[in-house]
């Protein structure tokens, strides 16, 4: 499905009928017209060393767009400024869950130090960056369709 700015209630009626249970939010934090990105720490269970945008699940009684912005303090210390729009994510599964969509936004952050918690580095890339980009493959193309 491709997002604009769509209905929440529109996302998880599509997610029950494709059998999803579970979200999670990607956020592309743009400044200076590159995408911030993280790297997970080395000893993480679940990709390690791997690079992707800030963000994670969405807790139960949480709205996708308030797990996306809790997500992005929790793991960088940054509040978003502005939503920009919704772009298209993925499907995944992890060794606890299966069947995860993941909702992503391109926003603005409100100038502050990046502090991370989950992650061990950030850097700020430019589309020309990602054939470098040690990310997965479902992970470089959702940062791809980030930058269009």
């Amino acid at each position: 499905m491709i997002y604009s700015m769509v209905d929440e209630k529109i996302i998880r009626q599509q997610a029950v009928s494709d059998g999803i249970k579970h979200f999670a939010t990607g956020i592309a934090v743009f400044q200076d017209g590159k995408i911030l990105v993280v790297r997970r720490k080395s000893d993480d269970d679940f990709l390690p060393g791997a690079w992707e945008l800030p963000g994670g699940g969405v807790e139960d009684g949480e709205t996708i767009k308030q797990g996306a912005a809790r997500e992005l303090l929790e793991e960088t210390g940054l509040k978003i400024d502005k939503v920009l729009g919704m772009f298209d994510g993925f499907d995944y599964t992890t060794p606890t869950k299966l069947k995860i969509r993941q909702i992503n936004y391109k926003v603005t952050a409100k100038p502050s130090d990046i502090k991370l918690t989950e992650h061990d580095m950030y850097k700020w890339i430019t589309f020309e960056d990602l054939p470098q980009l040690e990310a997965t493959k479902l992970m470089a193309d959702c940062i791809g369709k980030a930058f269009k």
